[in-house]
């Protein structure tokens, strides 16, 4: 009797996680699956990067269920399904990154951009043509990114939109020090007066200056950076060749719950010293 209620109960929740669970399980993730593709297809339009809301959602449903059979392969038997829902995971995250990888490398551009656009606006403006004028011959003469955000600015403008707002959305969309001193120069030229020329060349070579002692900074933290990333390959080489030497050294620590409570915290220990080194030998530019 014990058995045949067993076997019915195992049969119901079965049954009940087949049609029910699994299903609202699936509705839940294509449903966040599209609400996120929405969410980075909106950011990416926000910053005027070109992007297809289809290909997100594709993106988003295939991203991790790649992962997952990448996991599955990996992995040993046993570990499989553990592989599986790592990759998974981390799978949901690979398209975020991507598009915040796209953000920063389009930021990086248009900061390298600026200066070559500053003086083809100084040229413009001694060649007798007005502020409008000048961000038009950016648009025409420059590549991505700064031609179609200087592009969206004349847009906006053209819209109703004043040239001081068009310009601090430029600036929500593209933050930096350059491009500040620029939309400053611009506004106060155009209420109180100013030889625009003559400020922008001074922003430019302020911007050089700037990228001179930022080259510097990378140059004497790229040692650090060296040497946290060598301190922390050293331990995982140390662990290999010792295995390929000796293996029993290792299979010692593996069997017994000292060894492997040791070799997590050393894993442990080693990922935050590695963190905190990247920590320090990284400037941050405010």
């Amino acid at each position: 009797m014990a058995l045949v209620l067993l076997i019915v109960f195992v049969a119901f929740s079965v049954g009940f996680f087949t049609y029910v669970v699994v299903p609202v399980a699936m509705d839940k993730m294509v449903s966040y699956n599209q609400r996120k593709s929405q969410q980075l297809s909106n950011k990416m339009d926000q910053f005027l990067i070109k992007s297809d809301t289809q290909k997100m959602k594709k993106l988003y449903m295939l991203i991790p269920a790649i992962a997952g059979i990448v996991g599955y392969l990996l992995f040993p038997e046993e570990l499989k399904l553990a592989g599986v829902i790592i990759f998974v995971v981390v799978g949901f995250f690979i398209p975020n990154i991507w598009v915040k990888g796209s953000i920063v490398k389009r930021k990086q551009k248009f900061d390298n951009q600026l200066v070559d656009a500053l003086m083809i606006m100084s040229s413009s403006f001694r060649g007798g043509l007005s502020l409008i004028q000048a961000m038009e011959a950016v648009v025409e003469e420059m590549p991505d990114p700064i031609d179609q955000e200087m592009g969206s600015v004349l847009s906006e403008n053209k819209m109703g939109v004043s040239l001081e707002e068009a310009l601090n959305h430029l600036y929500d969309r593209m933050p930096s020090a350059a491009l500040q001193q620029m939309i400053t120069a611009i506004l106060l030229a155009r209420e109180t007066g100013g030889n625009l020329p003559t400020i922008f060349m001074r922003i430019v070579n302020s911007i050089r200056e700037h990228k001179k002692i930022q080259e510097s900074i990378t140059t004497l933290t790229l040692q650090g950076k060296l040497q946290g990333i060598i301190m922390s390959l050293l331990p995982i080489a140390f662990a290999v060749v010792v295995y390929s030497t000796n293996p029993s050294f290792l299979e010692n620590m593996l069997q017994s719950e000292l060894g492997r409570v040791l070799l997590i915290y050393a894993f442990i220990s080693e990922c935050i010293g590695a963190v905190l080194i990247w920590k320090i030998s990284t400037f941050k530019d405010y």
